[in-house]
Order: structure tokens, then C-alpha cells, then sequence
């Protein structure tokens, strides 16, 4: 049988469910498809700006150049097209004569909506196989379905997570099957070339800046993995974790794997396995192994309630029947916010940040959209839309799902601002970060 596999968030061989499913299926011909969706790529609905701008676009790319080269040695190739995934990928099927579509399923409206248009396209004949490859508890073994996720992140945690045994990451397949005849390597598409076919803007981001907090390593599963490994295993910085996650600057200060995971160059699995490693050769159940673990774990909540709650996840009216803040919307203000010049300065050092490098860090992010929501009583979908244009690890459901909560129209009813000067003075003592950013 041959077998068309749309590659998504699931840029990886390690810890592939759908590679290690090839065998069982017969598959005697697999074509790895990307699909250069130019409603996936941008404009979003509120800014009009590129969905993945200047920092993101470049990181893709060398993900699947490096994935490239690690398909290449198991005796396959990547396969590039351009267009609406629901034209392009049930035409290419019919044309190599594939008995099936597998994909790794994804949890978000946007993405759910297209999988349902490609299996509509498809037809009865060629079915699409959704596989799990994004979340670390897999859903066949939580005691619940998705549609009785508790609204409680604590609720989850305690009720149905502890409950659930992680699997062992799959291994890396040993070889692939052999491409369709007819179809060859041919060059991965620039950022240039991307803008020409699909009409993204051709942003690029220049060399890594000095000032980053963020390792100048690329994009790809080659990397990643080098980066848990060096975490993890050859510094041991897991233990101090906990210590150290609200800090500003420096690179060790956090973990920085969430790029490769947004992208799936990383398994949340294969970072949970590490922790698992770390505790038993250093006999450690250190706060910092447990905070990653409760990190990783309000990933997986964020996906699943987003694939729970449908559009309302992306809505401005709350997940529990709160009415939303009272806005005020203004694009100068807003403006003044991209750009790090609102005059506060522990906010304007952190977007500064965040515009030169993609990165910011979560206490910075904590910080940036309680300023923008409560303080500049802005719509906190722009803000949202924002970060996804800017981050290097932009997610749809841990970024959104973590804005909604902020703006208070999330699962918590309770007023998530924080007092940002107060914070500054805690988080910035000496004001060292802000000065970096000037």
C-alpha cells in the first residue's frame, strides 16, 4: 500500500506514533508531504500581519531541512507543495494511487477545520488516519473523554492526569519505505520563495542578536535533542529548574525546548523520559523535575481543552459565562506596546526583546500582556495574534489558551492582573534586564 503522510507539528523520528505504525500497515511506498497553506501562513484576522513572521518562518525551515537530511538516511524524502491542503493534498493522493492519508491530528479550530476539509476531499475511498503525536498523556489512556475535561487546571491535574501513565517514546525506525516512482528530492522552498508562492511576507530575521537569552541553535530534531541532552543530562540544570525559571537573562535560566515542541522537533515524551533519567541517576525528586512536569502537563490541559471548548477557546467571552473586560480598543496605544515604547520600562524591555529575537520569557510574558490588557485596556486577541506573528515558539493553544486566561475569560474566574512595577522591582532588582533592553 502507499501511503501519503501530511507532515504537521510532528517534525521528528523519535517518538513518531505514525512512523512506528509503517510496519504493521504494509506500507510499500510512503510519500512525506508539506503543505505551504497560505491561510496557515497569514494574515491573521486582527493585525493582518504574517500568522509566522520574522523569527518562526526562518526556525521552520531549518526543522525540515534537518528532518530532510534524517529522512534521507532511513531511504526517503520530503516532498513540498503549496496551496489549500483540501486541493493539493487529495490530488497528489489520487495521483500516486495512495490507499491512505495519515496525518498527526491537531486540537485547534483552524487545523481541526482542515484535516475535516481534506478528509471531505479525500472521500470514502482514501481515508485519513488522524495518529497522536503533540500531547504527552496520550487520549486513549485518560478515564475521561475530551468533552468532560474539567474546567480546573488543578481538577485535571489531580483527577485525571495522575491517573494516566506516559508512555515510553517510540523508538527512531530503522528504515523507511521508499518514495512513489517518479518523485525525487527537490529544493526546500526559502523565505523568499515562500512569499512568491503563497503570499506570506518575506520577512526574514537576521542573525541571532547578542543580547539573547535564547541559544543560537537552529531549528530541527538534531538540535533539540542536543539541547535536552545538555540541559538534562550533561549540565544537570533539571534540579535547579525551579530556582532559576523566573529569571530574565541568560540562557540556562529555562529550558528553552518549547520551539522544538511547538514545531514537534521534540516529544513532550522524550522530555518527560529525560526527567524520568535525571531523578533516577541523581536520586533527586528535585521542585525543579516537578515543576517541568507540571508545565509539560498544562500543555497538554491547553490543547485539550481548546479542542474541548471549539471556537470559544478563541473567542473574548469566557469559558465559563464571564463577561469580558471592558475595553478600549486603540491602535496608537497598541502600537506604542509592539514596539517597547509605552514608557514602563520593565514592559518596554521585554517587547524589545521579544521583536529582536522571538523569545521572550514567561515571567516577561506574564508580565507584558497584564500591562496590555488591564493597564492599556486593549483586546487581548491582538495581543494573542502579536505573539504568534513574533514567537519562535508560537503554539496556537498554549499561546491563546494562556492570553484568554490572562484577560480573565479563560477556566479561572478569579482577576489574573498583576501589578507590573511591583514585579519589576521583584524580577529586576537592580534593573539589569531593563538596561540590556534599552
Amino acid at each position: 500500500m502507499t501511503i501519503l503522510y501530511w507532515l504537521r507539528h510532528d517534525l521528528r523520528l523519535h517518538d513518531n506514533e505514525l512512523l512506528a505504525a509503517l510496519p504493521a500497515a504494509g506500507a510499500t511506498r510512503l510519500l512525506p508531504v508539506v503543505c505551504f497553506d497560505p491561510a496557515a501562513l497569514g494574515p491573521d484576522r486582527y493585525l493582518k500581519l504574517p500568522k509566522m513572521g520574522p523569527h518562526r518562518l526562518p526556525f521552520w525551515l531549518e526543522s525540515l531541512a534537518d528532518l530532510r537530511k534524517s529522512y534521507a538516511a532511513l531511504g526517503s524524502d520530503i516532498h513540498f507543495v503549496a496551496g489549500s491542503p483540501a486541493e493539493v493534498l487529495p490530488a497528489l493522493a489520487r495521483q500516486i494511487g495512495a490507499g491512505a492519508v495519515w496525518t498527526s491530528g491537531e486540537f485547534t479550530t483552524e487545523e481541526a477545520d482542515t484535516e475535516a476539509a481534506v478528509e471531505a476531499a479525500l472521500g470514502p475511498r482514501i481515508p485519513l488516519r488522524r495518529f497522536e503525536n503533540l500531547l504527552l498523556l496520550h487520549p486513549d489512556d485518560l478515564s475521561i473523554k475530551v468533552r468532560d475535561l474539567p474546567l480546573s487546571f488543578s481538577k485535571f491535574r489531580y483527577d485525571v492526569a495522575a491517573r494516566t501513565p506516559v508512555r515510553t517514546p517510540a523508538p527512531v525506525p530503522r528504515a523507511l519505505p521508499p518514495l512513489p516512482d517518479g518523485f525525487g528530492p527537490a529544493p526546500l522552498p526559502t523565505v523568499a520563495g515562500l512569499a512568491a508562492t503563497v503570499g506570506v511576507s518575506a520577512l526574514a530575521a537576521g542573525p541571532a542578536h547578542p543580547k539573547t537569552a535564547r541559544p543560537a541553535l537552529g531549528g530541527g530534531e538534531t538540535t533539540g535533542l542536543a539541547r535536552l541532552h545538555d540541559y538534562a543530562v550533561a549540565r544537570h540544570l533539571v534540579g535547579r529548574y525551579d530556582d532559576t525559571r523566573n529569571e530574565l537573562l541568560g540562557e540556562a535560566f529555562s529550558t528553552k525546548f518549547s520551539a522544538w515542541l511547538a514545531n514537534g522537533s521534540l516529544s513532550a515524551r522524550q522530555v518527560w523520559a529525560a526527567i524520568d533519567q535525571y531523578e533516577a541517576t541523581h536520586g533527586d525528586r528535585s521542585k525543579g523535575a516537578m515543576q517541568l512536569r507540571l508545565e509539560l502537563l498544562w500543555r497538554d490541559y491547553f490543547r485539550l481543552l481548546a479542542e474541548r471548548s471549539g471556537r470559544d477557546f478563541f473567542r473574548l467571552a469566557g469559558l465559563r459565562g464571564q463577561l469580558p473586560r471592558p475595553i478600549d480598543p486603540n491602535r496608537k496605544i497598541f502600537k506604542k506596546w509592539t514596539e517597547g515604547r509605552t514608557g514602563h520600562p520593565f514592559v518596554d524591555a521585554n517587547m524589545r526583546e521579544l521583536a529582536a529575537t522571538g523569545f521572550m520569557s514567561n515571567r516577561g510574558r506574564q508580565n507584558v500582556a497584564s500591562y496590555l490588557l488591564h493597564d492599556l485596556k486593549q483586546d487581548w486577541r491582538w495581543g494573542a495574534a502579536w505573539f504568534e506573528h513574533q514567537l519562535v515558539d508560537h503554539d496556537p493553544a498554549s499561546n491563546w489558551g494562556n492570553w484568554k486566561y490572562l484577560a480573565g475569560t479563560g477556566t479561572d474566574v478569579r482577576d489574573p492582573g498583576y501589578d507590573v512595577t511591583q514585579q519589576a522591582r521583584r524580577y529586576d532588582p537592580q534593573g539589569k534586564y531593563v538596561r540590556t533592553w534599552q
